[in-house]
Protein backbone atom coordinates (compact mmCIF):
# COMPACT_ATOMS: atom_id res chain seq x y z
CA UNK A 1 0.00 0.00 0.00
CA UNK A 2 2.50 2.50 -1.28
CA UNK A 3 1.99 6.17 -0.39
CA UNK A 4 -0.68 5.27 2.19
CA UNK A 5 -0.42 5.87 5.92
CA UNK A 6 -1.86 3.49 8.52
CA UNK A 7 -4.32 5.08 10.90
CA UNK A 8 -1.78 5.36 13.72
CA UNK A 9 0.73 7.25 11.60
CA UNK A 10 -2.02 9.39 10.09
CA UNK A 11 -3.15 10.20 13.62
CA UNK A 12 0.37 11.40 14.46
CA UNK A 13 0.62 13.47 11.29
CA UNK A 14 -2.76 15.16 11.71
CA UNK A 15 -2.81 15.38 15.54
CA UNK A 16 -6.24 13.76 15.57
CA UNK A 17 -6.84 10.77 17.83
CA UNK A 18 -7.52 7.33 16.37
CA UNK A 19 -10.87 7.35 18.21
CA UNK A 20 -11.83 10.61 16.51
CA UNK A 21 -10.69 9.36 13.09
CA UNK A 22 -12.89 6.30 13.46
CA UNK A 23 -15.77 8.54 14.46
CA UNK A 24 -15.21 10.76 11.41
CA UNK A 25 -15.25 7.64 9.23
CA UNK A 26 -18.62 6.59 10.71
CA UNK A 27 -20.04 10.07 10.08
CA UNK A 28 -18.68 10.22 6.51
CA UNK A 29 -16.53 13.22 7.36
CA UNK A 30 -13.18 11.65 6.57
CA UNK A 31 -13.20 8.14 5.17
CA UNK A 32 -9.96 6.15 4.80
CA UNK A 33 -8.59 5.80 1.31
CA UNK A 34 -8.53 2.02 1.78
CA UNK A 35 -9.82 -0.41 4.40
CA UNK A 36 -8.08 -3.79 4.28
CA UNK A 37 -10.78 -6.39 3.71
CA UNK A 38 -9.02 -9.05 5.77
CA UNK A 39 -7.64 -7.09 8.71
CA UNK A 40 -9.99 -4.09 8.78
CA UNK A 41 -6.98 -1.77 9.03
CA UNK A 42 -7.58 1.74 7.79
CA UNK A 43 -5.14 3.53 5.49
CA UNK A 44 -5.13 7.19 4.51
CA UNK A 45 -3.59 9.08 1.62
CA UNK A 46 -1.17 11.87 2.42
CA UNK A 47 -3.41 14.32 0.54
CA UNK A 48 -6.18 13.65 3.08
CA UNK A 49 -4.18 15.52 5.71
CA UNK A 50 -5.57 18.80 4.35
CA UNK A 51 -9.16 17.66 4.93
CA UNK A 52 -8.18 16.42 8.37
CA UNK A 53 -6.71 19.82 9.22
CA UNK A 54 -9.92 21.54 8.12
CA UNK A 55 -11.91 19.27 10.42
CA UNK A 56 -9.48 19.79 13.30
CA UNK A 57 -9.74 23.56 13.05
CA UNK A 58 -13.52 23.49 12.76
CA UNK A 59 -13.76 21.29 15.83
CA UNK A 60 -11.38 23.61 17.71
CA UNK A 61 -13.92 26.36 17.03
CA UNK A 62 -16.76 24.17 18.40
CA UNK A 63 -18.51 23.78 15.05
CA UNK A 64 -20.96 20.84 15.45
CA UNK A 65 -20.04 17.70 13.52
CA UNK A 66 -23.24 17.79 11.45
CA UNK A 67 -22.45 21.35 10.39
CA UNK A 68 -18.85 20.41 9.58
CA UNK A 69 -20.12 17.75 7.21
CA UNK A 70 -22.34 20.29 5.47
CA UNK A 71 -19.48 22.77 5.14
CA UNK A 72 -17.05 20.20 3.78
CA UNK A 73 -19.52 19.00 1.16
CA UNK A 74 -20.31 22.53 -0.03
CA UNK A 75 -18.59 23.45 -3.28
CA UNK A 76 -19.66 27.10 -3.48
CA UNK A 77 -17.04 29.25 -1.68
CA UNK A 78 -19.61 31.98 -1.05
CA UNK A 79 -21.88 29.54 0.80
CA UNK A 80 -18.94 28.24 2.85
CA UNK A 81 -17.98 31.82 3.73
CA UNK A 82 -21.56 32.58 4.79
CA UNK A 83 -21.69 29.52 7.05
CA UNK A 84 -18.37 30.43 8.65
CA UNK A 85 -19.62 34.00 9.16
CA UNK A 86 -22.68 32.62 10.92
CA UNK A 87 -20.46 30.61 13.24
CA UNK A 88 -18.27 33.66 13.81
CA UNK A 89 -21.37 35.52 14.99
CA UNK A 90 -22.19 32.68 17.39
CA UNK A 91 -18.65 32.82 18.79
CA UNK A 92 -18.89 36.60 19.21
CA UNK A 93 -22.19 36.17 21.03
CA UNK A 94 -20.59 33.54 23.26
CA UNK A 95 -17.70 35.90 24.02
CA UNK A 96 -20.15 38.63 24.99
CA UNK A 97 -21.98 36.18 27.26
CA UNK A 98 -18.67 35.12 28.81
CA UNK A 99 -17.84 38.76 29.56
CA UNK A 100 -21.26 39.18 31.19
CA UNK A 101 -20.71 36.02 33.24
CA UNK A 102 -17.30 37.25 34.42
CA UNK A 103 -18.77 40.63 35.40
CA UNK A 104 -21.53 38.84 37.29
CA UNK A 105 -19.00 36.60 39.05
CA UNK A 106 -17.00 39.66 40.09
CA UNK A 107 -20.12 41.17 41.65
CA UNK A 108 -20.86 37.90 43.45
CA UNK A 109 -17.33 37.78 44.85
CA UNK A 110 -17.67 41.32 46.15
CA UNK A 111 -21.21 40.82 47.48
CA UNK A 112 -21.67 40.55 51.23
CA UNK A 113 -24.84 38.77 52.27
CA UNK A 114 -27.65 37.94 49.85
CA UNK A 115 -28.85 40.03 46.95
CA UNK A 116 -31.98 42.02 47.68
CA UNK A 117 -35.24 40.82 46.13
CA UNK A 118 -38.73 41.76 47.24
CA UNK A 119 -40.94 38.67 47.51
CA UNK A 120 -44.71 38.89 47.68
CA UNK A 121 -47.73 36.60 47.44
CA UNK A 122 -49.76 36.88 44.25
CA UNK A 123 -53.10 35.29 43.47
CA UNK A 124 -53.02 33.93 39.91
CA UNK A 125 -56.02 32.79 37.86
CA UNK A 126 -55.95 29.53 35.88
CA UNK A 127 -54.78 30.07 32.30
CA UNK A 128 -55.51 28.44 28.98
CA UNK A 129 -52.17 27.61 27.39
CA UNK A 130 -50.48 25.90 24.51
CA UNK A 131 -47.16 24.30 25.39
CA UNK A 132 -44.35 22.01 24.32
CA UNK A 133 -42.51 19.96 26.91
CA UNK A 134 -38.93 18.90 26.19
CA UNK A 135 -35.91 17.49 27.96
CA UNK A 136 -32.74 19.40 27.19
CA UNK A 137 -29.42 20.48 28.63
CA UNK A 138 -28.76 23.88 30.14
CA UNK A 139 -26.23 24.58 27.38
CA UNK A 140 -28.88 24.05 24.69
CA UNK A 141 -31.75 25.70 26.53
CA UNK A 142 -31.58 29.03 24.68
CA UNK A 143 -31.66 27.31 21.30
CA UNK A 144 -34.61 25.14 22.39
CA UNK A 145 -36.52 28.18 23.64
CA UNK A 146 -36.09 30.02 20.34
CA UNK A 147 -37.24 27.05 18.29
CA UNK A 148 -40.20 26.21 20.52
CA UNK A 149 -41.46 29.81 20.74
CA UNK A 150 -41.57 29.79 16.94
CA UNK A 151 -43.59 26.57 16.92
CA UNK A 152 -46.05 27.78 19.55
CA UNK A 153 -46.70 31.20 18.06
CA UNK A 154 -46.86 29.64 14.61
CA UNK A 155 -49.53 27.19 15.79
CA UNK A 156 -51.51 29.99 17.45
CA UNK A 157 -51.47 31.90 14.17
CA UNK A 158 -52.62 28.84 12.21
CA UNK A 159 -55.69 28.31 14.40
CA UNK A 160 -56.48 32.01 14.77
CA UNK A 161 -55.82 32.14 18.51
CA UNK A 162 -54.55 35.24 20.28
CA UNK A 163 -51.76 35.02 22.87
CA UNK A 164 -52.86 36.44 26.21
CA UNK A 165 -50.10 37.65 28.46
CA UNK A 166 -46.36 36.97 28.53
CA UNK A 167 -44.95 33.53 27.72
CA UNK A 168 -43.50 31.46 30.54
CA UNK A 169 -41.71 28.24 31.33
CA UNK A 170 -42.40 25.60 33.98
CA UNK A 171 -39.39 23.69 35.30
CA UNK A 172 -40.53 20.19 36.20
CA UNK A 173 -38.67 17.56 38.19
CA UNK A 174 -37.69 17.13 41.85
CA UNK A 175 -34.20 18.57 41.35
CA UNK A 176 -32.04 20.45 38.89
CA UNK A 177 -30.14 18.43 36.29
CA UNK A 178 -28.26 20.67 33.89
CA UNK A 179 -27.82 17.78 31.44
CA UNK A 180 -31.49 16.71 31.41
CA UNK A 181 -33.76 19.62 32.23
CA UNK A 182 -37.50 18.89 32.01
CA UNK A 183 -39.02 22.12 30.73
CA UNK A 184 -42.54 23.01 29.64
CA UNK A 185 -42.55 26.12 27.46
CA UNK A 186 -45.94 27.82 27.50
CA UNK A 187 -47.88 30.56 25.74
CA UNK A 188 -51.16 31.75 27.37
CA UNK A 189 -54.06 31.95 24.92
CA UNK A 190 -57.56 33.44 25.07
CA UNK A 191 -59.45 30.17 24.54
CA UNK A 192 -58.94 26.43 25.04
CA UNK A 193 -57.10 24.73 22.18
CA UNK A 194 -56.68 21.04 21.41
CA UNK A 195 -53.12 21.20 20.08
CA UNK A 196 -51.52 18.82 17.59
CA UNK A 197 -48.76 16.21 17.44
CA UNK A 198 -46.20 18.66 18.83
CA UNK A 199 -48.27 21.23 20.68
CA UNK A 200 -50.31 20.41 23.79
CA UNK A 201 -53.40 22.40 24.66
CA UNK A 202 -54.51 22.66 28.26
CA UNK A 203 -54.81 24.74 31.40
CA UNK A 204 -52.34 25.59 34.14
CA UNK A 205 -53.59 25.93 37.68
CA UNK A 206 -53.87 29.25 39.41
CA UNK A 207 -53.65 29.97 43.11
CA UNK A 208 -51.18 31.58 45.47
CA UNK A 209 -47.67 32.21 44.21
CA UNK A 210 -44.54 33.47 45.93
CA UNK A 211 -43.26 35.94 43.39
CA UNK A 212 -40.28 38.19 42.77
CA UNK A 213 -38.90 40.15 39.82
CA UNK A 214 -35.44 39.65 38.39
CA UNK A 215 -34.05 42.41 36.18
CA UNK A 216 -31.02 41.45 34.11
CA UNK A 217 -29.61 38.58 32.03
CA UNK A 218 -31.18 35.13 32.31
CA UNK A 219 -27.86 33.68 33.48
CA UNK A 220 -28.03 35.81 36.63
CA UNK A 221 -31.47 34.68 37.76
CA UNK A 222 -30.18 32.23 40.41
CA UNK A 223 -30.31 34.61 43.41
CA UNK A 224 -33.97 35.35 42.63
CA UNK A 225 -34.73 31.65 43.16
CA UNK A 226 -32.71 31.72 46.37
CA UNK A 227 -34.73 34.70 47.59
CA UNK A 228 -38.10 33.06 46.87
CA UNK A 229 -37.09 29.71 48.42
CA UNK A 230 -35.73 31.43 51.55
CA UNK A 231 -38.86 33.55 51.87
CA UNK A 232 -41.08 30.46 51.58
CA UNK A 233 -39.10 28.71 54.30
CA UNK A 234 -39.11 31.72 56.61
CA UNK A 235 -42.87 32.18 56.26
CA UNK A 236 -43.79 28.49 56.57
CA UNK A 237 -44.95 27.91 52.98
CA UNK A 238 -44.52 24.59 51.18
CA UNK A 239 -44.21 24.39 47.41
CA UNK A 240 -47.47 23.42 45.71
CA UNK A 241 -45.89 22.78 42.30
CA UNK A 242 -42.86 23.52 40.17
CA UNK A 243 -41.62 27.10 39.73
CA UNK A 244 -42.40 29.23 36.71
CA UNK A 245 -40.30 31.80 34.88
CA UNK A 246 -42.50 34.47 33.30
CA UNK A 247 -40.76 36.50 30.59
CA UNK A 248 -42.12 40.02 30.94
CA UNK A 249 -39.37 41.72 28.92
CA UNK A 250 -36.95 39.73 26.79
CA UNK A 251 -34.99 39.76 23.54
CA UNK A 252 -38.03 40.70 21.46
CA UNK A 253 -38.47 43.90 23.50
CA UNK A 254 -34.85 44.92 24.13
CA UNK A 255 -31.44 44.01 22.76
CA UNK A 256 -29.76 44.73 26.10
CA UNK A 257 -29.87 41.73 28.47
CA UNK A 258 -29.53 44.16 31.38
CA UNK A 259 -33.09 45.24 30.62
CA UNK A 260 -34.66 41.77 30.68
CA UNK A 261 -37.41 41.34 33.26
CA UNK A 262 -38.22 37.84 34.48
CA UNK A 263 -40.75 37.04 37.17
CA UNK A 264 -40.11 33.97 39.33
CA UNK A 265 -43.46 32.60 40.52
CA UNK A 266 -43.57 29.55 42.79
CA UNK A 267 -46.94 27.96 43.68
CA UNK A 268 -47.31 27.70 47.46
CA UNK A 269 -49.44 26.04 50.12
CA UNK A 270 -50.34 27.48 53.48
Amino acid sequence: MKNLLPIGRFSQVTRISIKALRRYDELDLLRPAIVDGETGYRYYGAAQALQAERIRQLRALDVPLAEIRTILRERDPAVVRRRLDQHRQRLQQRMAETEQALDYLQRLMEQEGTMSYEVQIKQVEPQNIISIRERTSLAELGEVFGRVWGELFGYAGQVGAQPMGPPFCIYHGPDFDEEAMDVQICVPVTRPLSGNDRVDGGTVDGGAMASTLHVGPYGEVGPAYHAVASWMQEHGHEAAGPPREIYLVGPTQTQDPAGYQTEIAWPIEG
